[in-house]
């Protein structure tokens, strides 16, 4: 048996078939996923300071907890922002290599949310850059999408809404 085996071994190589390794358990990591989900239901929840530790220095320019909080509930109030359906997808991670996985991911959510001037509320596709900041992945930037190209890119098989006037009335 091992010499059939290793002769099967020693033969596929030779005859140009590849043989696939499996992808790096780093690939599946929850951890990306889990950073935008705790970072937009503290949003959703008007709960900012928790929101604050799945963020980078890049998100809160440097500002420490209790300020980045005050102007983020500041925001929302003046803004009248609500926060909807959230519909995080899964982590794209960037690899170093075929076999190491980068300490960086990109994950999508679609949004929906409303705000003063939006009174009917919208459909947002976002693409947030999470990265392992210690040993803790957090969000060190995000993209609205606007275009149909790079929502399809993201989010293939999502109806894109048309907008529509939706300020308040004058």
């Amino acid at each position: 048996m091992k010499k059939v085996l290793l002769g099967l071994a020693m033969w596929l190589p030779a005859a140009g078939v590849a043989v696939a390794a499996a992808p790096p358990s780093c690939v599946n990591d929850p951890g990306p996923k889990a950073a935008v989900e705790g970072y937009v239901t503290s949003m959703k929840e008007h709960r900012f300071e928790d929101a604050y530790k799945y963020v980078t220095q890049t998100m809160t320019d440097g500002k420490p907890v209790a300020e980045w909080a005050a102007l983020q509930k500041k925001m929302f109030e003046l803004g009248g922002v609500t926060i909807g359906k959230i519909d995080v997808r899964d982590a794209k991670r960037e690899m170093e290599n075929e076999t190491t996985c980068a300490p960086r991911a990109k994950v999508p959510n679609v949004l929906h949310a409303g705000d003063v001037l939006n009174n009917q509320g919208s459909t947002e596709f976002e693409v947030y850059n999470v990265v392992l900041d210690g040993e803790q992945w957090k969000i060190d930037s995000q993209e609205t999408l606007f275009d149909e190209p790079a929502i399809r890119e993201w989010f293939p098989d999502d109806p894109i809404p048309k907008f529509e006037e939706t300020a308040p009335p004058q």
